[in-house]
């Protein structure tokens, strides 16, 4: 399941790994151990997202990124990229579906389930010195106990009208949301994640939405129809956790979690 957006409200688009991963140094308390600093000179970023349906579907998408070249590239290299399920521990394939997205759905696999409470990894195993530089070769793996919550999603304030503003709220509120909006047409108006290029600057992270609520824009209903929302509440590790292998890039991280019924959204003129 892919989630298309755009924008930031925190790291202006353009700005270069180079220039954040300073920021995200200083956020984690200093200039750091050697595993630390081998996270930072790392080009390899993966974002793996493990998501269960409303309909009990579940789906996983890892996305790999190589910030070794300007603009950055899609890996499209990797090879027996998987994804271990418990309690059993079969590991899954991630097929590569579109360039650097590596994908499997319980509608095709079987063995793809969702079980609160569970650790699960992905691995992946990629030599390419161009795009993976000194990592190329290395140990590429992360886990996340993933949550069991009961999830809601409701809209707490409608739009009145087309280019109004709307809120969306969501249970646990300690959880964060993946927010992502289409029209009647199916075109998304708004999401949190933009994985659709692969430049990746830290946008994407900044756009996951915390606390329980979140403030839809005047842009995202620009005419009157309907519009269809969902939002999945999710946990996450990321940037510098111990969940994520050290030849990962400080850019990669591991969300999952459930994803309530979409919500139908009337906007008039």
């Amino acid at each position: 399941m892919r989630f298309i957006g755009y924008g930031s409200r925190f790291v202006r688009r353009g700005m270069t790994v180079a220039l954040l991963l300073p920021l995200l140094m200083g956020a984690k308390g200093g200039c750091g151990s050697k595993e630390n600093n081998e996270k930072l000179a790392s080009p390899v970023q993966a974002v793996a997202t493990l998501l269960e349906g409303a309909d009990k579907t579940v789906s996983v998408e890892l996305v790999l990124i190589s910030t070794a070249t300007a603009p950055n590239q899609f890996i499209t290299t990797a090879t027996n990229a998987r994804l271990r399920v418990p309690p059993s521990g079969v590991e899954v394939p991630l097929v590569q579906s579109t360039a650097g997205h590596y994908t499997a759905s319980s509608l095709t696999a079987p063995a793809l389930v969702y079980l609160g409470g569970q650790t699960y990894q992905f691995k992946f195993d990629l030599v390419d010195e161009v795009l993976a530089k000194q990592v190329s070769g290395g140990n590429f793996v992360a886990v996340l106990t993933v949550p069991d919550d009961a999830v809601t999603a409701t809209l707490s304030k409608a739009p009145a009208f087309a280019g109004d503003l709307a809120e969306l709220s969501w249970t646990p509120a300690a959880r964060s949301g993946i927010i992502n909006v289409t029209n009647a047409s199916g075109q998304t108006t708004y999401s949190t994640f933009d994985f659709s290029t692969p430049d990746f600057d830290g946008a994407k992270w900044a756009r996951l939405q915390a606390g329980g609520s979140f403030q839809l824009a005047v842009d995202v209903f620009p005419v009157a129809g309907t519009y269809t929302a969902r939002v999945c509440v999710v946990s996450k590790v990321s940037d510098f956790d111990k969940s994520l292998s050290v030849d990962l890039g400080v850019l990669s991280g591991f969300l999952a979690g459930r994803c309530p019924a979409d919500l139908s959204i009337m906007v008039g003129s």
